[in-house]
């Protein structure tokens, strides 16, 4: 039999009219289970229930009105059903939160208080003291003003020892009254928070701003220096000392901070860009050269190539011939594959070099112009006329340089970053340009090889002659073997590198004679590269390697073209990591690899490792352009010159003036 929903209305309506209201009551029961959603009819139906003192059906057909209502968005409808439910249930302590939320979504904060503060006091009556809490803070967050009750709240959770809830509430406090001016008190409030977890960022920045705003900066200085001895690693509190040594101008020690954040995690190197304004607006071009020196590769890498060539013009500008910014200009002309104007500041270079008297930059100089230009003469004619008058011995040597860095993939290594230690001020303890240039050695004879004049030329062929035999003496012999032939590259016939050659022909005669694993073991059987970051000085957790262990050892077999075990290290390193941890480091590992595998004649995994490369979170524009163009250069070498020209677009469509992606440009489109 089919329901007439119609019929049964009117017969309750009638029924209603009769004051009969029982079978009126049946009558809408009816049509409410034939049609569950016709909530009128619930809620007429939940009224007669309420005339009938049946409270617990009342209360039921009430409450499914009241929340359709609520959902709906309909507050002020949902909050007159819940007022029918109070007045039949007076106590209910669900009631009141229901009307407390509603009251707060409609904006009437006198209200949506009261009701909150029924509650609280509810819990606290029952004993249920982190309940009534739960509930305070939502009466604190309903005006965002009131600093009293938030500050009442933030003692009930420490004296509950709810201390996360403490610190949050501290801290939320300290952010009110600093927004209402009231910077001391602010202040008390966050070293409240202080006292609960020292190395908090939010609270250590309010309390840095708070403290600013007063004009202490240097007592916030002096008590981030004091923290960070607790926390020496912590990235967030060091950024913050940087910025109050800044801001009292007390740049040298900024820039002690700034290498020690940079040591830590090379990502943070905008922080040096910071610093080279500065010095740049002082007119300190030296100490602006040092800085740039210091993050030149990071730059060049990250896609910033243009910026940190402006910088190095600015640095001209103010003083034309200094060696520094020269040596810096070369560096950018380098990266950039830009022969002609390498050649011409290299040209730069020598003259000023030449009038300043510094004779190791004129000779490096003057090394490279006569292997990128052989035609003019002039130039090995004043090689030979120094390496006469200083007595080096030799001739020009047959390596171009410029050709040796961009055929064996060198234009896209960030491999040589060398941040120095800096301890009793910005220049002690590092070089004046932080790097070594282009394979620039000290005090080089015409063949590039070192004739150690100086003391210090001594001590490093020894350490290097130390390095070698620590091979031999644990077996790899191979490395051993690379590693001498190497030296002897760089300083030429030594009897030093000619005795442990013939002790490594020996020994492997040995090893021949004993099997592949008598004797002295071998490099396949005994090398460890735990051994190796052990000799460079890396640590290691109690846990095995870790990410900066890998990485670092990557680095230095990357540095003895060692690119298999550098790219071992590199994937370990990168295993370590994620690429939303806040940080460059998976980053930095990722467009190591791309790098490496370039270099081993393997486009394809380059690509992949580019790619996931752009997975880092937070990467900003520069850096992006930097990948895609790598993107675009491992897709031309892989021959698929669609996606290359593709890539290269999208570099040329946010930043013309990138590397030479407007030649290449021009290139696709004559070629392609």
């Amino acid at each position: 039999m089919i329901f007439d929903k119609t019929k049964a209305m009117r017969n309750a309506e009638k029924y209603l009219s009769q004051g009969k209201i029982r079978a009126a009551i049946t009558e809408y029961e009816q049509v409410v289970k034939f049609d569950a959603k016709d909530f009128g009819t619930i809620n007429m139906l939940g009224d007669l229930y309420s005339k009938d003192e049946d409270v617990r059906k009342a209360v039921k057909c009430y409450a499914a009105v009241a929340e359709h209502y609520g959902k709906q968005g309909f507050a002020q409808k949902a909050i007159a059903v819940y007022n029918k439910i109070s007045r039949l249930e007076p106590n209910s302590v669900e009631v009141w939160k229901k009307l407390a939320e509603l009251y707060k979504q409609k904006g009437s904060v006198g209200e949506a208080r009261a009701k909150y503060q029924r509650v609280a006091e509810y819990y606290e009556r029952a004993g249920e003291k982190i309940e009534a809490l739960a509930i305070w803070k939502e009466i604190a967050l309903l005006d965002p003003t009131d600093t009293v009750s938030y500050l009442s709240l933030a003692d009930s959770y420490l004296a509950e020892k709810q201390l996360d809830d403490a610190l949050e509430a501290y801290t939320e406090c300290g952010a009110r009254l600093a927004k209402k001016g009231e910077h001391e008190e602010a202040i008390k409030s966050y070293e409240k928070a202080l006292s609960i977890k020292r190395d908090a960022p939010a609270v250590l920045s309010g309390l840095v701003n708070s403290m600013s705003v007063l004009g202490r900066v240097k007592e916030s200085a002096e008590k981030l220096s004091d923290i960070l001895t607790e926390f020496p690693h912590s990235r967030e509190i060091r950024m913050l000392l940087i910025d109050c040594l800044i801001e009292t101008d007390e740049i040298a020690e900024a820039e002690k901070a700034v290498i020690r954040l940079v040591e830590m995690e090379p990502a943070n190197y905008p922080k040096f860009l910071e610093l080279a304004h500065i010095y740049l607006e002082k007119d300190d071009v030296v100490s602006t050269t040092r800085i740039l020196s210091m993050s030149a590769e990071h730059m060049l890498v990250g896609g910033q190539a243009e910026q940190f060539s402006t910088l190095v013009g600015s640095v001209l500008q103010k003083e034309p011939e200094q060696l520094d910014a020269l040596r810096l200009q070369a560096r950018y002309c380098s990266w950039q594959r830009d022969e002609e104007a390498l050649c011409a500041s290299l040209a730069k270079l020598t003259k000023v070099a030449r009038d300043a008297g510094s004779v190791e930059d004129e000779r490096f100089a003057l090394l490279q112009l006569t292997m990128l230009v052989p035609h003019d003469t002039g130039y090995a004619d004043r090689l030979r006329e120094i390496n006469a008058e200083h007595g080096f011995e030799g001739a020009e040597t047959e390596e171009n340089l410029f050709d040796k860095r961009f055929l064996n993939g060198g234009a896209g290594n960030s491999n040589g970053v060398v941040v120095a230690v800096v301890e009793d001020g910005p220049a002690e303890g590092a070089s004046a340009s932080g790097f070594e240039f282009m394979g620039h050695v000290s005090d080089a004879d015409a063949e590039g090889h070192m004739s150690y004049a100086t003391t210090s030329d001594l001590a490093r062929f020894q350490k290097e002659i130390d390095s070698v035999r620590f091979y031999i003496e644990n077996g790899y012999l191979e490395l051993a073997e690379k590693a001498a032939h190497e030296l002897r590259g760089e300083f030429g016939e030594r009897a030093e590198i000619a005795e442990l050659l013939d002790e490594m022909r020996s020994l492997s005669a040995l090893v021949s004679s004993d099997g592949p694993n008598g004797g002295v073991p071998s490099e396949q059987a005994a090398f460890d590269p735990h051994d190796l970051a052990s000799e460079f000085g890396f640590e290691e957790s109690d846990g095995g390697p870790d990410y900066e262990t890998h990485f670092n050892t990557g680095i230095a077999y990357q540095e003895m073209g060692l690119v298999e075990e550098a790219i071992k290290e590199f994937q370990a390193a990168a295993a370590l990591v994620r690429t939303n941890d806040g940080t460059r480091r998976f980053f930095s590992c990722a467009n190591l690899l791309g790098h490496c595998f370039m270099q081993q004649g393997m486009p394809q995994l380059a690509k992949k490792w580019y790619e996931r490369s752009l997975e880092t979170s937070d990467l900003t524009k520069e850096e992006k352009q930097g990948v895609w163009y790598e993107l675009a250069a491992a897709h031309e070498a892989d021959g698929d010159l669609e996606h290359a020209g593709r890539y290269y677009e999208q570099v040329y469509a946010e930043n013309v003036n990138f590397r030479d992606v407007s030649e290449r440009i021009r290139s696709f489109a004559v070629n392609h």
